[in-house]
C-alpha cells in the first residue's frame, strides 16, 4: 500500500489539486492564497511544489499534503482520497481491500449504478423513449444527454430497489443512498423516483452524489413537479451547486460565473456555449454555496427566472452575495424568457447575452422605477425606502455619492435631502445609530466576546440551520440584551407566527438584520448536532441562566454601595428582587 501511495504522490502535483478547489497565485517558489479553511482577508495559505506541501500561517494553522487536504476540503475518509487521486495519477490500485470499502465508497457505488440503471432505461424503456423524445424537443442533443448522464425512473414501485438487491445491497442501504423510502410501519419498501426524468447531481469529480426528478406525464399533475434527493451522508442540497464539475475551470479561466435556477437552464447554457454557469436546484441560494463559488471568482451574474419567485430568490441572492464581497451583476434575458427558453429560440446567443448583464445597483434602479412612478410624495417615499438601503451598502464612497446623485436627480431632490434621509435610515428609527458596529463586532469570532453573546449568537445559527419551531423564545424578553444584535434578531423571529420558516422571516427582516443573519447562517455551517432542538434548549438555558447571574451581581453591587453610603431606603425592593432571581435561577439548575 505505501508503495502506492507513494506512486501516487510522485505523479500528482499538489498545486494543480489544490488549484481545482482555490485559486492560487504565484509568490517566488511557492503559490497562495486565501485560505478555504477560515475566513481571511490577508492571503496566508501557502503551497511548495517543491515539497509538495500545503499550510495556513493564519489563525487555522492546518496543513499536509496532497492526501490530507483532500480529505480536509471534501470531508472524506483517507481510503477515498486514495481513490480520487489514483484516478487522477492513472494509477491502478492491486486490490479491492475490504477495509477501502468505506462507508463512503458504499454510498458511492449505489448511486454510480443507479445513474447507470436510469440512462439504460432512457434509452431502452418504452416509455424512456418518449421521455428522451421530449428531451430533445426541449433542445437537447444527444451528445448533451449523454454528458449529464440523463435517465428515466419507470413508473415501477420497486424497479430500481430490486436491482441494486441483486447487486448485493440492502434495502436499508440504498434508502440511506436516498433512492428508496420505507412504507410507515412496515419492513418494506419503495423506489423513491417513479415515473420521472432522471438528472444526476455530482459532487466536483463527477460522481453522482444525488438525484433530481422532473415528472414526465402531464396528467401525473397531484405530483410535484420536481422531485429531489433528501439530504444523505453524500448529498447536502444546502452545500452542492449543480454543474460545478463541469464548469469549475472555466469559471476559474474566465473570472466569473453565472448562477441560474433550474437543471434546464444549467444543462441547456452549457450545450449553448455558457460553460461558467452553475445552479441552485432544489434549494434557495444559501452562503455555503457563495463560500464554494468564493473559492473560485469574485464575480457574480445571477441568471434567475425573473417570476415573482425568481425576483424573491434573486434578491435574497443578492444579499447574501454582497456581503460575503461579490462583484455582482444580473442578467434579464429579452422576453422574460428563462436561460433553457432562451438558448432554444435564439441559438448561441446566450454568452453574447451574459456580457450585458447589468450592475447590481443599475438593476435595482431599473426595477424600482419600473414598479414606481416618482410622480408623487409617496411613490417618492416607497423609492427611496426601497434604494436608500442599497446605496448604503456600497463600501466605495466615490461610488455610493454616484448613485445619492442618480436617485436625487430621479425624484427631483437636493442632494442633501438624500444625505439625510441616507443617515436617518442608517441610524433607523428604534435601533442605536452603533447597529453596523454591534453587527460586525457579533459576528467576528473573538475571545473577549460575552457569554451571552455566544450563547445568543449560537442559539440564532441553531434555529437558522435546523427550522424548528421557536416556542422556547417566545414568551423571553430580550429587552436587557439589546445592545446586542442577536437579541434583535430573536425579538423579530418571535414576531412569526407558527413553525419557524426561515424564507419567510429573511423577507420580513429590516436590513439592519439582514448582513447579521447572513453572517451566523455562514458560520454556522460547522455545528453537526444529534438533537437540534435539545440543543436550542440547553443553549437558550444558558442564557438565561447567565443573564439572571448578570442581574444578580448588579444587584449585590447597588446594595454594597447602599451599604458603604448608609443609604438604605430601597434595600428591601432590592432584596425582593434579589429574592424573585434567585429563585428562578434555582428552577433553572433542575432543567
Amino acid at each position: 500500500m505505501d508503495s502506492q501511495i507513494n506512486e501516487i504522490k510522485s505523479r500528482i502535483d499538489v498545486v494543480e489539486v489544490i488549484g481545482g478547489y482555490v485559486r492560487l497565485q504565484k509568490a517566488g517558489a511557492n503559490w497562495r492564497a486565501n485560505c478555504p479553511f477560515h475566513n481571511e482577508r490577508t492571503p496566508s495559505f501557502m503551497v511548495s511544489p517543491s515539497r509538495q506541501v500545503w499550510r495556513c500561517f493564519g489563525s487555522c494553522g492546518e496543513g499536509g499534503d496532497v492526501f490530507s487536504f483532500l480529505m480536509k476540503i471534501e470531508g472524506i475518509e483517507f481510503v477515498d482520497a486514495l481513490k480520487i487521486l489514483a484516478q487522477k495519477a492513472g494509477v491502478i490500485l492491486k486490490r479491492e481491500d475490504p477495509k477501502l470499502k468505506s462507508e463512503r465508497r458504499k454510498y458511492c457505488d449505489i448511486s454510480e449504478m443507479a445513474a447507470g440503471f436510469f440512462e439504460k432505461n432512457l434509452e431502452t424503456a418504452a416509455v424512456g423513449k418518449e421521455a428522451k423524445k421530449y428531451l430533445k424537443e426541449r433542445g437537447l442533443k444527444d451528445e448533451t444527454i449523454k454528458e449529464f448522464r440523463l435517465g428515466w425512473a419507470s413508473e415501477s414501485w420497486d424497479e430500481l430497489l430490486n436491482f441494486l438487491i441483486a447487486k448485493g445491497y440492502k434495502a436499508a442501504d440504498v434508502e440511506k443512498a436516498g433512492l428508496a423510502v420505507k412504507k410507515q410501519n412496515e419492513n418494506r419498501w419503495f423506489d423513491r423516483f417513479r415515473g420521472r426524468i432522471i438528472f444526476p447531481i455530482f459532487d466536483l469529480h463527477g460522481q453522482p452524489i444525488g438525484f433530481g426528478g422532473r415528472i414526465f406525464k402531464e396528467n401525473a399533475d397531484k405530483e410535484a413537479k420536481y422531485l429531489n434527493s433528501p439530504q444523505t451522508f453524500l448529498y447536502d442540497k444546502s452545500k452542492v451547486l449543480y454543474g460545478l464539475n463541469f464548469a469549475k475551470q472555466e469559471i476559474r479561466r474566465r473570472e466569473k460565473c453565472v448562477l441560474v435556477e433550474g437543471y434546464m437552464d444549467l444543462i441547456m447554457s452549457h450545450q449553448d456555449g455558457l460553460k461558467h454557469c452553475v445552479a441552485v436546484s432544489g434549494t434557495a441560494l444559501t452562503p455555503f454555496q457563495l463560500a464554494i463559488l468564493k473559492r473560485y471568482s469574485d464575480n457574480l451574474i445571477l441568471a434567475f427566472d425573473m417570476d415573482e419567485a425568481g425576483q424573491k430568490a434573486a434578491d435574497r441572492g443578492i444579499d447574501l452575495a454582497r456581503n460575503l464581497g461579490f462583484n455582482i451583476r444580473v442578467l434579464i434575458l429579452p422576453e422574460g424568457k428563462d436561460p433553457a427558453d432562451y438558448a432554444l429560440s435564439h441559438p448561441c446567443r446566450l454568452e453574447t447575452e451574459a456580457e450585458t448583464a447589468k450592475p447590481i445597483m443599475e438593476y435595482y434602479f431599473e426595477k424600482v422605477f419600473h414598479k414606481f412612478k416618482a410622480d408623487s410624495a409617496e411613490n417618492k417615499k416607497e423609492i427611496a425606502k426601497i434604494l436608500l438601503p442599497q446605496i448604503r451598502q456600497i463600501p466605495n464612497q466615490i461610488e455610493q455619492a454616484h448613485w445619492i446623485a442618480e436617485l436625487a436627480g430621479r425624484l427631483g431632490v437636493r442632494e442633501e435631502v438624500v444625505i439625510g434621509e441616507l443617515k436617518r435610515n442608517r441610524e433607523g428609527n428604534d435601533v442605536p445609530s452603533e447597529i453596523d458596529e454591534i453587527t460586525r463586532e457579533t459576528a467576528q469570532k473573538s475571545p473577549n466576546k460575552p457569554r451571552e453573546e455566544v450563547f445568543g449568537d449560537h442559539l440564532v445559527s441553531l434555529l437558522l440551520k435546523h427550522n424548528l419551531h421557536f416556542d422556547v423564545i417566545r414568551d423571553f424578553d430580550f429587552s436587557p440584551l439589546k445592545n446586542f444584535t442577536f437579541a434583535l434578531a430573536l425579538e423579530h423571529f418571535k414576531k412569526s407566527d407558527g413553525e419557524f420558516n426561515y424564507e419567510k422571516i429573511y423577507r420580513d427582516t429590516p436590513d439592519h438584520l439582514k448582513n447579521y443573519l447572513n453572517k451566523i447562517e455562514l458560520e454556522s455551517q460547522n455545528f453537526e448536532i444529534k438533537d437540534p432542538l435539545l440543543e436550542i434548549k440547553s443553549c437558550f438555558t444558558n442564557l438565561r441562566r447567565h443573564l439572571l447571574d448578570k442581574r444578580m451581581e448588579e444587584i449585590k453591587i447597588i446594595l454594597g454601595q447602599a451599604e458603604k453610603s448608609k443609604a438604605h431606603g430601597q434595600d428591601a425592593e432590592l432584596m425582593v428582587r434579589f429574592q424573585r432571581l434567585a429563585s428562578e435561577r434555582q428552577k433553572l439548575e433542575k432543567i
